[in-house]
């Protein structure tokens, strides 16, 4: 039984560890040449104007592609008006290239720059925020055990032998304390 499921778990992942990706570009090789046939002059200013993004999805390594997410989400934000004033104005190949002169280029492309500004922002702002959330329940959980030693008294807060976090013994705080000490855990065979 062991043999056959073995087998069968093998059959389910590509060999090597590698994704298979020669499904997914045919896809979007598929659906590229059907816009670029349905809607040649919007695929033209999507091609120019979303270059930040498609070096951002290039460059980008990481597992999630953040970058190339976030880049190319703000970037597209750059695109889009440009995108309904071609479809307002007739949708045709002369005009898509008409609105690709240098001011359309720089709205694109500084779009772009926002989302990789924000991209390499984010993660600070958001540490700076958890860092003071943490603290914040820090100073509440300080509050909570003064007043539960104030009711308590401070065998409460006294410490017993046992271990810390980094796995060091920690002595034996006080000998009379009514709270008997905590044993060694033990260790698996």
């Amino acid at each position: 039984m062991a043999k056959i499921t073995e087998d069968y778990s093998q059959h389910q992942q590509p060999q090597g560890g590698k994704k298979r990706i020669g499904g997914n570009m045919t896809w979007v090789l598929v659906v590229a040449v059907t816009l670029f046939v349905i809607a040649l002059p919007t695929m033209v200013l999507l091609l120019f104007g979303m270059l930040p993004s498609m070096v951002a999805l290039i460059i980008d390594r990481s597992k999630g592609k953040s970058a190339a997410f976030t880049v190319g989400a703000v970037n597209f934000i750059g695109v889009f008006p440009y995108i309904m004033d071609l479809w307002k104005g007739g949708n045709t190949l002369d005009q898509a290239l008409e609105m690709l002169d240098i001011f359309t280029m720089l709205v694109m492309y500084s779009a772009a720059a926002m989302g990789w500004l924000l991209f390499m922002s984010a993660p600070a702002v958001i540490s700076s925020f958890v860092l003071v959330l943490q603290q914040r329940k820090i100073a509440s959980l300080r509050k909570q055990q003064k007043s539960l030693i104030e009711e308590w008294g401070p065998d409460v807060a006294a410490l017993t032998e046992g271990f810390d976090e980094t796995g060091g013994k920690v002595p034996h705080e006080l000998e009379n304390s009514s709270a008997p000490p905590i044993s060694e855990p033990a260790t698996p065979q």
